[in-house]
């Protein structure tokens, strides 16, 4: 049972899992548009986000010297440093366009990490789901087409980039409502200013505008359709059941799970 709970926190907790969230978000917005998927191009996706996550959560806990030599915290320190080598030698050769996505990325997801940078990034709920929804959109939607040296303006990039703004503000309502039992009232998250019962209908009506938009930037065929289809309304679903003392692993892990489940999905019917 140890060893299951490391292997789980190392996956979950390390920033793997949400790595290949993000990671699958990208690969799907490439289906979307019938757009071949370049291997060395979405490993950068990856490596940058298994860096950026590690970085934000657990730097600050590095740098104060509170952590304690486990299995664990080697784990974390050696593959994040091992993975921004790696993606130091796949960045070498990007465009200027890619590294505009990439830089401006940052800078919204250092706003959001460092209050004092911008004093109502995280006393704001908005400010907060709009900062994460920005960056997760602008790395799954915009990103990809730029690596592939793709007109990132063209009208169905523009469509699938305010799909996966609005999808990503869905797939946080868990999160806002699982944090409103850690969350102080002096820094109220979306779900403390808005209530459960408002929140929810937030999730709602941003699954159905990312939907539209998504229906209106592609044109796949039905087994692809409803397969979303069907994701979506998972997505529904746990946003539904979403309570304040759900356990972690109904956000980190299931929540998170959504677009892994989906590339999966699709790809599977790539066979059929």
């Amino acid at each position: 049972m140890k060893r299951i709970k490391l292997l789980l926190n190392i996956y979950v907790k390390g920033s793997i899992h949400v790595a290949f969230s993000v990671f699958s978000l990208s690969a799907l917005s490439l289906l979307s548009l019938n757009k071949i998927i370049p291997e060395s191009s979405l490993l950068i996706i990856f490596f940058a986000s298994y860096v950026y996550y590690n970085l934000i959560k657990f730097a600050p806990v590095s740098f104060k010297g509170t952590n304690q030599p486990t299995l664990f915290w080697i784990w974390l320190k050696l593959s994040t440093l091992l993975s921004l080598l790696i993606l130091l030698y796949l960045v070498k050769d990007l465009s200027k366009d890619s590294w505009f996505v990439l830089a401006l990325s940052s800078f919204f997801g250092v706003l959001y990490v460092q209050k004092e940078l911008l004093p109502i990034s995280r006393e704001n709920g908005w400010i907060k789901a709009f900062l994460v929804s920005l960056v997760w959109a602008l790395i799954t939607a915009v990103l990809p087409f730029t690596l592939l040296d793709k007109d990132w303006f063209s009208l169905e990039i523009v469509l699938l980039f305010f799909s996966h703004f609005f999808l990503v503000l869905a797939l946080l309502v868990p999160f806002e409502i699982r944090d409103m039992s850690v969350d102080k009232l002096m820094l109220p998250n979306l779900a403390q200013q808005l209530g459960v019962r408002k929140i929810k209908w937030v999730g709602y009506l941003s699954l159905i505008l990312s939907i539209i938009l998504w229906m209106l930037a592609t044109d796949l065929g039905f087994y692809y359709q409803l397969a979303y289809f069907i994701f979506y309304f998972i997505t529904a679903a746990l946003i539904a059941c979403a309570k304040i003392y759900r356990p972690q692993s109904y956000t980190s892990l299931w929540v998170e799970a959504i677009p892994i489940f989906l590339l999966v999905s699709v790809w599977a019917l790539g066979f059929l």
